[in-house]
């Protein structure tokens, strides 16, 4: 049984202290591009029904502790945090962002500031001497049609539009998926693809929706159709 050393065990070697002297860096910078920032608001933004619903409630939560404010004033000082947010963690990635652009990896995350009021989703209908049939349409619990291709995260991004419109790859998606429609269906004359925004309820409005006339709950928005070549 041999006796410990009275010196304690051993400190770390060179090549230890220098290893963590580049891991720390990488870690605190990876650590600093990883942070969320408030995303990119804007005072047009804010002042739609939700958000001003949200500015209005918060006011109140604020003056019920004694801190004056209003709605506007709020507005334009979420804006100036979030603005100031973004500067500061542009200036202490300012290091790195030379690295981060030539790697292609200064993507961040940011939060959603203010969430949207509809959620889309993709629909096909084939159209057939039958009658209309709609084959997929995202979150429906029967229309499955290549559910499992259509549902992969890397296919989403062929379709699922930004607050922009749909992504470049849609005309050409929509396209490839008449063309499958058509190689397995010779009944069908016709295809619609198209992308279906449907609101959101908050909970107050799913209790009174029968009250509720002032918007429609679903729109058809960038419908392509298709006709079967040499039809």
């Amino acid at each position: 049984m041999g006796l410990a050393s009275p010196l304690g065990p051993p400190g770390p070697t060179r090549w230890a202290r220098a290893r963590a002297a580049l891991i720390a860096p990488v870690l605190l910078f990876n650590g600093l591009a990883a942070l969320p920032t408030p995303g990119e608001p804007s005072l047009e933004r804010l002042q739609r029904p939700f958000e001003r619903a949200e500015l209005e409630r918060w006011t109140r939560l604020f003056v019920a502790v004694g801190i004056d404010t209003d709605p506007d004033r709020l507005a334009r000082g979420y804006l100036a945090f979030s603005r100031w947010v973004e500067q500061a963690r542009a200036v202490a990635l300012t290091p790195i962002a030379g690295w981060m652009a030539l790697t292609q990896t200064h993507q961040g995350w940011r939060l959603f500031g203010t969430p949207d009021r509809a959620v889309s989703a993709l629909r096909v209908t084939v159209h057939a001497p039958a009658g209309d049939e709609v084959l997929y349409e995202s979150g429906h619990p029967d229309r499955r049609w290549h559910a499992e291709f259509l549902e992969y995260r890397r296919i989403r991004a062929e379709y699922n539009p930004s607050r922009r419109g749909p992504p470049a790859t849609y005309a050409a998606f929509a396209q490839r998926l008449s063309d499958e429609v058509f190689a397995t269906r010779p009944d069908v004359g016709r295809v619609s693809v198209a992308l279906v925004s449907r609101r959101v309820r908050l909970p107050d409005e799913a209790a009174r929706a029968a009250d509720i006339t002032d918007e429609p709950l679903e729109q058809v928005e960038h419908q392509l159709d298709f006709v079967r070549p040499g039809a």
